[in-house]
């Protein structure tokens, strides 16, 4: 299997976490995030995680699942920031 790099997207104040995810995983895949194949309600609920992301910029969290065929990274720490790599 070939290896893709990882991608990381900082997202701003006004940024949703879900299409943040569904951005990166698209750049990974080399196409548009309506052409993924995968839906992210299909990995975890999104509207759980913005909840969870919201609500942890003061005191931080770190949230990793799989979704698409990747390891999907969400750190919430004051900013956001979301890190796609391939499973292993």
């Amino acid at each position: 299997m070939c290896r893709k790099e990882t991608s990381g997207i900082e997202a701003g104040e006004d940024d949703d976490v879900a299409t943040q995810i569904v951005t990166a995983v698209a750049e990974q895949e080399g196409v548009e995030p309506t052409a993924l194949d995968s839906r992210l309600y299909e990995a975890i609920d999104p509207d759980a995680l913005s909840t969870l992301v919201e609500n942890a910029r003061e005191t931080g969290v770190t949230i990793g699942f799989d979704y698409a065929g990747y390891r999907v990274t969400v750190v919430a720490d004051g900013t956001t920031y979301v890190e796609v790599s391939e499973k292993v």
